[in-house]
C-alpha cells in the first residue's frame, strides 16, 4: 500500500513538468511577473507545484520561492505549514495550482503572512475545460473555481478579478470570449481586506447659560 501512495504522489508532481504542464505554467509566469513588478519592494512569496523556475532571476524585487514536496515545501526554505514567516510580512503572494488536499490550510496561511492591502494571485486547473484530458489520469484533485473563490473569501481575501488562461484542448483555442470559461486554467486576483479605523469621537458641545460681564 505505501508503494501505491508514493507512485500517486510522483504522478501528481510530474504532470506539472510535462510539456503541457510547463507550457501552462509559462503562460502564468509571463502574466504574473509584470504584475508582481508593480508591487513595492517589500518581499513576496511564490509557491509553485514543482521546482521549475524556483529562484528565477527574472523575478523582480526580493522574495521567497517555494515548491511542494510530498511532505511540506522546499526551495529557499524547507518547511511545512504553518509557514516560517511572521504575520503580515509579505506584500504579494503567488499560489500556483492549489490542490484540494491543501487548499484551506494554505490559503489561510497566505492570508496570515500577507500585509493588509497586499495582493494574492492564485492559479488553478479548470476541471470544466476539455484540457482536463491532459491531466485527469495523473491523480490530480482539483477544486472548482467557485469553491476556491469561497475559500478565498472565507479566509478574509476579497476577490477582485478572475482571468481564464491557456488553451482549451492542446495548443489551439478559438478566439472567442464567450468560450473563455473553457480554457485550461483560471487565475484569481484577491486582496487582503483592511479594517477601517474608527474616526475620532467628537467632543460633546456644552451650552453656557451664564451672563457676560461688561
Amino acid at each position: 500500500m505505501p508503494a501505491v501512495s508514493r507512485s500517486r504522489q510522483a504522478s501528481v508532481a510530474s504532470w506539472f513538468d510535462t510539456e503541457p504542464g510547463l507550457s501552462l505554467r509559462e503562460l502564468e509566469r509571463q502574466r504574473l511577473v509584470p504584475v508582481l513588478a508593480t508591487r513595492p519592494v517589500t518581499p513576496w512569496l511564490w509557491i509553485a507545484p514543482t521546482p521549475a523556475w524556483t529562484g528565477d532571476p527574472l523575478l523582480p524585487g526580493r522574495g521567497i520561492t517555494l515548491h511542494r514536496q510530498t511532505h511540506g515545501y522546499s526551495g529557499d526554505a524547507r518547511c511545512a505549514l504553518p509557514l516560517p514567516l511572521p504575520s503580515e510580512s509579505v506584500n504579494a503572494v503567488v499560489l500556483q495550482h492549489v490542490t484540494a488536499r491543501d487548499a484551506e490550510a494554505l490559503i489561510a496561511e497566505c492570508e496570515r503572512v500577507l500585509m493588509p492591502g497586499g495582493r494574492l494571485w492564485l492559479s488553478t486547473l479548470n476541471p470544466f475545460s476539455p484540457f482536463r484530458r491532459q491531466w485527469r489520469r495523473h491523480g490530480l484533485v482539483v477544486r472548482t473555481p467557485q469553491r476556491l473563490r469561497h475559500s478565498l473569501e472565507r479566509a478574509g481575501l476579497s476577490c477582485e478579478e478572475l482571468t481564464w488562461l491557456g488553451p482549451m484542448w492542446h495548443n489551439r483555442s478559438p478566439d472567442r470570449s464567450s468560450l473563455a470559461p473553457l480554457r485550461a486554467a483560471c487565475l484569481f486576483t484577491a486582496e487582503k481586506r483592511t479594517l477601517a479605523l474608527p474616526g475620532p469621537t467628537p467632543l460633546p458641545v456644552r451650552r453656557w447659560h451664564g451672563t457676560v460681564a461688561t
